[in-house]
């Protein structure tokens, strides 16, 4: 009796020990220029309906109207969707306009990484400023 008790229970512990490991595994996937992007700027598009290459411009674009934020310059965004449901068909538009005011500014910007999370689908992008 003794004995398949101490079976068990080494069989639990390493049962245990394998969930944690799993556990650190994946949230040490994630890239600390997410959190801490420095002079830099991280910014996320989720799946796009054009695609991956979409989303990764919309990704730039995003970073790079932030950067140009901190920079000094007035970014102005305006985004208008429209879908449209007919029966089991959706028809879906968008249009979007950006505007930016530099003042003696000059904003240039380079893509320094990428990372896709998998789980969530969002695919991140850090910019950073070129000297």
């Amino acid at each position: 009796m003794k004995r398949r008790l101490v079976t068990a229970w080494a069989v639990a512990s390493l049962g245990l020990a394998g969930c944690v490991t799993v556990g650190k595994k994946e949230t040490s996937s994630r890239p600390t220029w997410i959190s801490e992007p420095g002079d830099g700027v991280s910014a996320a598009a989720g799946e796009h309906i054009n695609g991956r290459v979409a989303q990764e411009e919309l990704a730039i674009a995003r970073a790079r109207d932030e950067l140009a934020r901190r920079m000094g310059v007035r970014v102005s965004n305006v985004m208008n969707s429209e879908l449209t449901l007919a029966g089991q068909t959706a028809v879906s538009s968008a249009q979007s306009q950006s505007t930016q005011q530099v003042t003696g500014a000059e904003v240039k910007a380079a893509v320094r990484a990428k990372w896709l999370d998998t789980n969530s689908g969002l695919l991140w992008v850090w910019l950073v400023p070129v000297k």
